[in-house]
């Protein structure tokens, strides 16, 4: 039998430590955990789900740990790229509605959830498989519209060394959530490139933000940043 190699992560994956676990285990597969936390008073947390689901071949929001474990009351909010605006539900007493929990989350796409009313900080864990694949694309939109982004992979990542900051047009914007503020706090890409408060901004693991894509680059090519397996 295939033994499974787990990785705890807390906020991260730490690449070396998969890399070096990765080498005395029999199988290829890894589980990874990442904490995440619904703020008190109802704050918005924007973020994004970088592991690939244990038993299906889609992330369903609904079969997600991080829906499961939301309490009741709790709230997410999916960006419609078409539409350009948020789209969402609470948590009832029966659970997540139909729209929200059948809601397939892609590879690279962020969204919104915020706690309860009245309620404390809410850990939530991200739960599934590390991706082992080559290169994980996410398709925006474009032409100057807002696509709700997150790295496919379960690691930090300094903004401005991505593809997509590398190959996004001049003119192009990037929006990051200010927890803490509550607004999106950004710039943009200049005729010298990106200013150095959104070039140097460190994208943690499982954290969502804003691309406003100036032209017609629409892929984000996002190759492995890690060895394993």
């Amino acid at each position: 039998m295939k033994k499974k190699l787990i990785v705890l992560m807390i906020g991260t994956l730490a690449v070396s430590v998969v890399a070096a676990m990765a080498q005395e285990v029999l199988s290829q597969n890894a589980v990874g955990y990442i904490k995440k936390t619904l703020p008190a008073d109802e704050k918005l947390v924007a973020m994004s789900i970088p592991l690939n689901s244990l038993s299906e071949a889609d992330i369903v929001f609904g079969r997600t740990s991080v829906a499961q474990e939301a309490e009741q009351n709790s709230q997410v909010f999916f960006w419609d790229e078409g539409a350009q605006v948020w789209v969402g539900g609470l948590k009832g007493i029966k659970g997540w509605a139909p729209g929200q929990s059948n809601r397939v989350v892609t590879p690279g796409e962020a969204f919104f959830m915020k706690g309860a009313a009245g309620a404390p900080d809410k850990d939530v864990t991200i739960t599934g498989e590390v991706p082992d694949e080559g290169m994980v694309k996410r398709v925006m939109l474009g032409s100057g519209n807002l696509s709700a982004v997150a790295n496919p992979f379960p690691v930090d990542f300094k903004f401005g060394e991505s593809d997509l900051a590398i190959n996004a047009t001049q003119n192009s914007e990037v929006f990051f959530w200010d927890e803490v503020a509550q607004v999106w706090v950004g710039g943009l890409k200049g005729i010298k490139g990106w200013a150095p408060g959104q070039s140097n901004r460190v994208v943690l693991a499982g954290e969502g933000f804003f691309m406003k894509e100036a032209a017609g680059v629409t892929d984000w090519d996002e190759d492995k940043p890690y060895t394993w397996p």
